[in-house]
């Protein structure tokens, strides 16, 4: 199996910090940035298989794509970091994503068996992102800051938060600009992902 290791630092944020973010961020040589909409839906299977083997079945809508990701094995890093496996693939439904996911390095057999129980939607997420893509000497990292909202049975609450994710190059930099941000701004670590904020409305 490739495995794909996404690498990221997640924050709390408000609307002051997200235009203080873009100012960092946009005082940088080499930084260019782009808005999507994405509209996130997480399932899992009824006997909740997915998340009994920590994995995150999720179908987006980024702009016009339609995107199919399933994470896996999420690990917190005592510098706050977050990593985990990370496959994805355009996909027009979550089967179709299912199908096609081993092909780009899933597990197939975690496909298999997701795909061949009935799958429920778990939670929703709608937010508006804007990606700026970061170049430091031969390191690249994107910027995100997203604002949108939660919902999970009926209930919802606000998103916003500061992700930085390494892409290419020294991870050291990367954990260097990592450090940068979040004491020019006084960040606060975000220990929980998008989808457990959701479910646990």
């Amino acid at each position: 199996m490739n495995k794909t290791m996404e690498k990221e630092y997640k924050w709390r944020a408000n609307d002051w910090l997200l235009g203080q973010a873009l100012l960092w961020a946009s005082s940088r040589i080499g930084s260019q940035s782009r808005t999507i909409h994405m509209q996130s839906r997480y399932y899992d299977t009824l006997d909740g298989l997915l998340h009994s083997r920590q994995a995150a079945l999720r179908l987006r809508r980024e702009n016009d794509r339609s995107v199919c990701c399933l994470k896996l094995r999420n690990q917190n890093t005592p510098a706050g970091m977050r990593a985990h496996e990370e496959y994805q693939c355009e996909a027009a439904s979550v089967q179709e994503g299912l199908s096609r996911l081993p092909a780009h390095g899933a597990p197939r057999e975690l496909c298999a068996q997701a795909s061949a129980a009935p799958l429920e939607l778990i939670c929703e997420v709608d937010f508006r992102r804007c990606a700026i893509l970061l170049q430091e000497g031969d390191t690249v990292c994107e910027l995100a800051l997203d604002e949108g909202t939660l919902r999970h049975g009926g209930r919802t609450a606000p998103l916003c938060e500061i992700e930085l994710e390494y892409v290419a190059g020294s991870e050291q930099t990367f954990h260097v600009l990592a450090a940068e941000l979040a004491e020019h701004l006084s960040l606060v670590p975000e220990p929980e992902s998008k989808l457990a904020r959701a479910i646990a409305l």
